[in-house]
């Protein structure tokens, strides 16, 4: 709780003892996280998350902690505890579970540690990553799920040719899906880009339409085994979804040109 210095009002816990898919979700207080590490003392490993899986806290056998990125949390609130139970001087406290069909509506905000030091994340790009401002997105389907996909416009160095790629913010922060283009060494015109339907399949070209981002000219190159579509990018989409990234694109395209 944000009094406590967490802004997650529940946090779950998982552990190498428990079954498969199994959880227990408890409200999120240094109390409660200490009675699930001593419930699970024996486990080899035992994780302590956010609803939405993102990780707050690993620990191993005999509730020895491992890694807490939160480290007001951690020293302010976890270990003093921990310390007077192990001493005795406390009881463990009594676990307060939470049933998961009572939280449907319950939407975890963005952790303000950083969930994402297991990825080797810094704390300082972290917390570039939780203050900045989410970009426009588009929808993609895949895999049987929708995904809300930015677009980073760029260019490549050799030729100043157009370059996008894709990312993923499904788990409330961007990571790389896919390059949408492929750089296949021509020249080509100004926002036009050759389409990576090898990587994407041809169905990326009816999400390029259904979003408004371009058109196909008929123009294709191959390279290896694989035929690459031309597309003409809509300028003024690209600017609405990366204005900045527009405009370096453009510096580079016409400094290639020259």
């Amino acid at each position: 709780m944000e009094d406590d210095g967490m802004n997650q009002q529940y946090l779950k816990g998982i552990s190498s003892i428990m079954g498969s898919g199994e959880s227990v979700i408890f409200p999120a207080t240094e109390g409660n996280i200490i009675s699930f590490l001593k419930m699970n003392q024996m486990a080899e490993r035992s994780e302590i998350r956010t609803l939405d899986g993102k990780k707050f806290l690993t620990a191993l056998k005999d509730a020895v902690i491992d890694i807490c990125p939160d480290k007001a949390f951690l020293e302010d609130k976890i270990r003093p505890l921990l310390g007077r139970v192990k001493k005795g001087m406390e009881k463990v406290p009594k676990l307060q579970v939470i049933e998961e069909n009572v939280l449907d509506k319950y939407e975890p905000p963005m952790p303000d540690w950083n969930c994402l030091y297991w990825e080797g994340v810094s704390d300082e790009e972290y917390e570039e990553l939780r203050i900045m401002k989410k970009p426009v997105m588009l929808e993609y389907e895949a895999f049987g799920r929708k995904y809300p996909i930015q677009l980073k416009v760029t260019s490549y160095l050799n030729n100043g040719n157009l370059a996008i790629q894709m990312y993923d913010w499904i788990e409330g922060y961007p990571e790389p899906w896919a390059m949408l283009t492929v750089n296949l060494w021509d020249m080509c015109e100004k926002d036009c880009a050759y389409v990576d339907t090898n990587n994407n399949g041809k169905k990326i070209l009816d999400w390029i339409k259904t979003n408004n981002l371009g058109r196909v000219t008929g123009r294709e190159r191959c390279s290896g085994y694989c035929k690459y579509p031309e597309v003409h990018f809509n300028e003024e989409r690209l600017r609405e979804l990366d204005p900045d990234g527009y405009e370096k694109y453009e510096e580079q395209f016409r400094q290639a040109a020259a």
